[in-house]
């Protein structure tokens, strides 16, 4: 197998990264994976199955990075970048990028598949994507809510940042990070400028899939083609805010064309689940897009 790296640049000047597998005998169906946060185009374990998987049942596969891969990227004369930087709606420019990556080389077919943030990017790329009627089916894996997830840390801690992230912002130091260093969620730094992106009152991110409500997930409803949602059974791990099981049946009850399903002692990353991660997604593809 081959690994060949390739690269883009999006509209506003990023360079993003790559890697493009094509089977021998390929059609003009490719699968794109979008990472989540902070992730990247070689980071998680279950890359090497999947993509394998894709090629043997004769789809292309591109692993990309967008601008929300490492964590803070800021030097003169880029564009800053990384999970403590981003902005939400980007994600439309760094997918719709890579879609047309895919289709200069001919692909007219789109599997778009994300893992954790990147199944709300997914979501919605599907509502406000260029090229969203390119795509002929979605996967969602590890399917998460990280506006919810913030609400539910900041519930714990007993406060928000708003004050800090607005006092920044008016100060012209909106990529100065946050006091506190798990200000995501506990988990890693955030800009004042991201975190007032992500988190505000009827911010874009905060309607992409909205898991936290328990009903009405008006994006993920719009979508009007195949869809699979596959996730751990981890409560602690995962981002559903809800129970998994009821998350799971949400997302079949939300769209007709959704399936869902849970895999036992799993965890986010799937890490030691490869494999059957790996076999709900190829029976999905051959019945769903293959048949």
């Amino acid at each position: 197998m081959k690994y060949p790296v390739v690269s883009i640049k999006t509209t506003d000047g990023l360079d993003l990264e790559g890697l493009f597998f094509e089977p021998e005998n390929h059609t003009d169906l490719i699968k794109i994976h979008i990472h989540g946060t902070s992730g990247s185009f070689f980071f998680n374990n279950y890359y090497e199955r999947l993509i394998s998987s894709s090629l043997d049942l004769g789809i292309s596969h591109l692993t990309t990075n967008n601008r929300g891969a490492g964590v803070y990227e800021v030097e003169k004369g880029t564009v800053s970048h990384g999970a403590s930087l981003e902005k939400f709606e980007d994600c439309v420019q760094d997918i719709d990028s890579w879609i047309e990556f895919a289709l200069a080389k001919g692909y007219k077919r789109i599997i778009l598949e994300g893992h954790s943030f990147g199944t709300e990017k997914s979501v919605y790329y599907m509502n406000r994507g260029n090229h969203a009627d390119k795509v002929v089916a979605v996967i969602l894996m590890g399917f998460s809510d990280n506006v919810g997830t913030q609400q539910k840390f900041e519930k714990k801690i007993g406060h928000s940042y708003f004050d800090e992230a607005n006092a920044l912002v008016k100060q012209g130091k909106g990529e100065y990070l946050l006091a506190d260093m798990g200000g995501l969620a506990g988990e890693m730094p955030i800009s004042a400028q991201t975190y007032l992106n992500f988190f505000s009152p009827d911010s874009e991110n905060s309607k992409a899939l909205p898991l936290r409500q328990g009903k009405d997930l008006k994006f993920f409803q719009n979508i009007k083609v195949p869809v699979l949602g596959v996730i751990g059974d981890n409560y602690d791990g995962e981002y559903t805010i809800i129970p998994i099981e009821d998350a799971v049946e949400l997302l079949k009850s939300e769209n007709k064309l959704a399936e869902a399903y849970k895999i036992k002692s799993c965890d986010h990353g799937f890490n030691g689940k490869e494999q059957e991660v790996v076999e709900v997604i190829t029976d999905f593809l051959k019945r769903r897009v293959l048949s």
